[in-house]
């Protein structure tokens, strides 16, 4: 094509594409004023080498791809192959525009145009080949635009082979190729290179992000929030000239709140979340992270509402919908989860936040084994008897149309009393709904030589901090088994109430009545008092003040522990540390000590004591262990009944 024909239509399309793409240089008009400017003199100089170089450069700047190879045609190979290196470099820098803007798979349409490109000098370079040092330019793009198209582990397998073969790769890829690191959960890597690009540019707001992410990853939480508060504090909060909020402060900011969450130190977090929300309430930023907050102080509904407004605003934003989709799980809202996953899905997924809601519901989906488990020893045989175990297993099938489950439960128990066996083993299948703020289930049993029975449970959750429950049972396993040894067993009823403040502060208050076969009326009612008093990355400290009292409505003496009227008041402080953390695999230590006393009538008061060491295994999203090992001490009929005991629960989705 013509030099002359080309300055009219270049000029066109110069307009056409500064308004359909974003502007990737400084200012995209000083290149549609270069362009004019070498296409003027390529009129004159039709064979001027350098004016078309320089109108190849300002086309490919703008966008122009097919016009620029008009314009590279008279020039040598050499020229001509290091012109469609640029090429390709300028592809990625589009199609990493275009992956954050678009939407569908025209978002990758450039990505994979570059990739193309440079297919077969990867498998030469693979297969061995020396690259020049064009080969070297076009296979550092490549790891830029592998990363970009999140082809992590493609990524940093050329990046390591590049190291291995001694060629040097340049800082701005080192940081490209840290994100992948990052997708790999192989952060350690990402840590050093990202430090690497800060030492060389302290200002690069992409690389200090980067870092914070990093070193959040490998649990150094502490680190982790010193760097992004003086990351942060570098940063003006205001631009100079219209003095509106400083978008990468903002990011900061936030990402300075998002660790404090992460590291359980949601009061601070709220501190610093709380007045910036107020102050830009319309910020999709700023509401995600109020969302956030809400979510782990545990009031989902908050945050379902403070996401679904935020949605609003940005509704192209894929991390929004995967958030709301998985509070909406959380909520037993299944048809608007799901169609919040959709919708995550539509948008990005590849996003993060949308593979770990994908996640979610794949485990939601599952099979449910829950296994709780008990074994003592006693020094006496008063109440537990000399040996005891017990077991409680239910196993839950995926939902049935989104609301239903049904479920088949096990309860097993035995204990030794004067040197004689007594058990207690029921066998039962049921079904449980759940929608919305309710949960019902209900079960017929038997076994152990008593008639069938049924089970129904009732729990009401209206809002973030109320919790209603209720239960009934025709014959229940919460009977002493030394009343089961004497063939008595009991039905039992409950209603009970929980209110929740936060992570930190929950009060409890539970009824309880009993019906023995021997014509006994036992009725309870117990509280219950929890407080956090300090949470962070590593410590937790909490306390829970109880108080219980029961009476007994059977005057003639049985050989179970039946105490006309008794009450008890205890305090449990508690320490748990997080030991060790890998993404969803962790380890905590637990202990407990209990004091308090109780009082029977008829009898003198006597001190309860007990100390209890656990530990908990996370072992991946899909399984759970906690067991642990305690020494009580109390009274029973006025004598100190002292029993070593272990215990077990599973959970385990399949």
């Amino acid at each position: 094509m013509n030099s002359r024909r080309l300055i009219p239509a270049l000029l066109l399309l110069t307009g056409l594409n500064a308004q359909a793409v974003p502007s990737a240089a400084a200012d995209e008009s000083d290149w549609a004023v270069q362009l004019g400017r070498q296409l003027t003199v390529l009129e004159q100089q039709p064979d001027n080498r350098e004016a078309r170089k320089a109108a190849w450069r300002a086309a490919m700047r703008l966008g122009l791809f097919d016009q620029a190879a008009a314009l590279a045609a008279p020039l040598t190979i050499e020229e001509r192959r290091a012109m469609e290196g640029d090429r390709i470099a300028l592809e990625i820098r589009y199609g990493i525009i275009d992956r954050n803007t678009l939407r569908g798979p025209e978002r990758f349409f450039r990505l994979d145009r570059a990739l193309t490109a440079t297919d077969t000098l990867a498998a030469e370079f693979f297969a061995g080949k020396t690259p020049d040092a064009e080969d070297k330019r076009r296979l550092t793009d490549r790891l830029s635009a592998l990363a970009a198209r999140r082809r992590a582990a493609d990524a940093v397998h050329l990046y390591e082979a590049l190291l291995a073969r001694g060629l040097p790769v340049p800082l701005w890829a080192e940081s490209d190729v840290a994100g992948s690191y990052l997708e790999l959960r192989r952060p350690q890597p990402a840590v050093e290179l990202y430090s690497r690009v800060i030492a060389a540019n302290p200002d690069d707001f992409d690389a200090n992000l980067g870092l914070f992410y990093a070193l959040v990853e490998t649990e150094q939480l502490d680190a982790a929030t010193e760097h992004i508060d003086r990351y942060a504090a570098r940063l003006p909060e205001r631009r100079h000239l219209d003095g509106r909020y400083n978008g990468e402060r903002l990011s900061a900011d936030i990402a300075a709140d998002r660790v404090r969450i992460f590291a359980d130190r949601l009061a601070q977090a709220e501190q610093r979340i709380a007045p910036r929300h107020t102050a830009i309430p319309f910020n999709s930023e700023a509401r995600q992270s109020s969302a956030s907050l809400a979510l782990a102080r545990g009031w989902p509904r908050q945050g379902e509402e403070m996401l679904r407004r935020t949605i609003g605003t940005d509704p192209l934003n894929p991390g929004l919908h995967a958030d709301l989709a998985e509070t909406r799980l959380a909520l037993q809202n299944w048809p608007a989860a799901r169609a919040s996953l959709d919708d995550a899905l539509a948008i990005d997924p590849e996003n993060g936040a949308v593979r770990r809601a994908r996640e979610s519901f794949a485990l939601h989906d599952r099979y449910e084994l829950y296994i709780e488990a008990g074994y003592g020893k006693g020094d006496d045989v008063n109440y537990f008897g000399s040996r005891d175990w017990s077991i409680d297993s239910f196993l839950y099938s995926p939902p049935i149309a989104e609301n239903w489950r049904v479920f088949a439960h096990n309860y097993s128990a035995s204990a030794d009393f004067y040197g004689e066996n007594t058990s207690w083993i029921r066998t039962g299948a049921g079904a449980e709904w759940r929608r919305l703020d309710w949960r019902l289930t209900g079960e017929v049993n038997g076994g152990s030589g008593v008639k069938a029975g049924a089970t129904g449970t009732v729990r009401w959750q209206p809002n973030d901090h109320w919790t209603f429950y209720g239960a009934a049972e025709s014959v229940t396993n919460q009977i002493p088994l030394r009343a089961v040894a004497d063939n008595v067993h009991a039905s039992r009823a409950s209603l009970g109430a929980d209110w929740r403040l936060h992570e930190s502060r929950k009060f409890a208050l539970a009824v309880a009545n009993s019906d023995f076969s021997d014509g006994n009326q036992r009725n309870s009612v117990n509280g219950s008092w929890f407080e956090r008093w300090y949470s962070g990355p590593e410590w937790m400290f909490e306390t829970t003040l109880g108080a219980d009292a029961s009476r007994n409505s059977l005057e003639t003496s049985v050989n179970y522990f039946n105490p006309k009227s008794d009450r008890s008041l205890w305090l449990t402080a508690a320490v748990e540390n997080l030991t060790w953390r890998n993404y969803d695999r962790s380890f905590r230590q637990r202990l407990a000590l209990t004091g308090g006393n109780y009082w029977q009538e008829n009898y003198p008061s006597g001190v309860i004591e007990a100390i209890e060491y656990g530990h908990r295994w996370e072992v991946d999203r899909d399984l759970s262990i906690r067991y642990g090992i305690g020494r009580t001490l109390r009274p029973y009929d006025g004598e100190r009944e002292g029993r070593t005991f272990g215990n077990l629960v599973l959970l385990w989705r399949f």
